[in-house]
């Protein structure tokens, strides 16, 4: 069996296995068949399409992702990017203006659902260059274009909100450090007053017993004087 042959039935193989959804084994097959050949671009533009239909099963949950560490998005992620390089490789290198127009149109499609919304822009222009009357092309970049503002707008935003946010830091170590400097000036100025020293109890005790001597006295006077004793109450502050 010729070279030819082997790569020319690893597509068919991938053909057949891709018209009954069995992506994965379709891909394998059109691997094989880029294996044997690595120019045969056929099998890069059927890889391209396997690529993509198993990144929509991955994406949407119909399939588990090859990578269990992976989240579904970013495992379809990855493998729309498989996608859109075999459709830049066809695109690039055939000579076939309708083929060129399909994988350019392609390879729009795996960047937009990446949202890579800059580069299916590209490439959605370089399909609609080569049929301007494509109707499905010209809608998806319209889309693009539109999702490609939303993305930028809001990127300007995100920008302004870190610039914004850096200015507040900035102006608030500014002022504490102008207030840290007063502060080294004029050490007097300081919100917290120095604290009163306080009376120990022990203290507190000998004034109390003074005033009780003292009431005594008082009223041993005041009963020579014949005047009505009277009682002192004295509060403590513990």
């Amino acid at each position: 069996m010729s070279i030819a042959q082997d790569e020319k039935k690893a597509l068919r193989n991938g053909n057949e296995s891709y018209s009954v959804g069995k992506h994965t084994e379709a891909a394998n097959s059109y691997k094989r068949s880029l294996k044997e050949k690595q120019d045969y671009y056929k099998a890069n533009f059927n890889l391209g399409d396997a690529y993509y239909k198993v990144a929509d099963l991955v994406r949407t949950g119909k399939m588990l992702p090859p990578n269990k560490r992976m989240t579904a998005d970013s495992a379809a992620n990855l493998i729309y990017e498989q996608a859109a390089e075999q459709f830049d490789v066809v695109a690039k290198s055939v000579s076939n203006p309708d083929t060129i127009q399909k994988a350019w149109h392609n390879y729009g499609n795996a960047k937009l659902m990446q949202k890579s919304y800059e580069d299916a822009v590209l490439g959605y222009k370089k399909a609609l260059k080569l049929n301007p009357k494509d109707e499905d092309t010209r809608y998806n970049l319209a889309y693009a274009q539109r999702e490609l503002k939303k993305q930028q707008d809001q990127q300007k935003k995100n920008d302004k909100d870190k610039k914004d946010e850096n200015k507040d830091k900035k102006d608030e170590k500014k002022d504490q450090g102008e207030k840290d400097k007063e502060d080294i000036k004029n050490p007097n100025n300081k919100d917290q007053q120095a604290p009163q020293p306080q009376m120990s109890k022990e203290q507190a005790e000998k004034m109390l017993n003074a005033l009780k001597n003292d009431e005594k006295k008082m009223q041993s006077l005041r009963k020579k004087k014949g005047d009505p004793g009277q009682k002192v109450k004295v509060e403590k502050d513990w």
